[in-house]
């Protein structure tokens, strides 16, 4: 699914308990919507879902799905680069944390110098 599909679609909140938490690393909106879970064993983000599989996530679309949780992606993706740096992965995720990190800065840029509607 595109993530513009994933971030536009609809979602029941729920709370995932433990059995649906795949991985050891989650963050767990308060809302009951848009939970991502982060593998340290390849080194991906995921969106979990209630009734779907995970679904893994660019760590651009991770930062957009949850700009509030920016620093703990940001740290997630760092301390998995710092201890696998010679996995092909390092290079990616690095990118991949650069590329959203700027997409959600430019986001907000554009959306601070938008004309006031009165």
């Amino acid at each position: 699914m595109p993530m513009e599909d994933a971030l536009s679609q609809p979602e029941q909140p729920w709370q995932p308990g433990p059995n649906d938490l795949p991985f050891t690393t989650h963050l767990i909106n308060p809302h009951g919507d848009r939970h991502l879970g982060f593998n340290d064993a390849d080194g991906h983000f995921y969106r979990l879902w209630q009734h779907r599989r995970p679904e893994p996530l660019h760590t651009g679309d991770a930062i957009l799905l949850r700009p509030s949780d920016v620093d703990q992606i940001i740290k997630f993706s760092m301390i998995w680069v710092k201890n696998h740096p010679t996995h092909p992965r390092s290079d990616a995720l690095s990118d991949e944390l650069a590329a959203g990190a700027k997409a959600v800065v430019l986001h907000f840029a554009q959306a601070a110098q938008a004309p006031v509607q009165r």
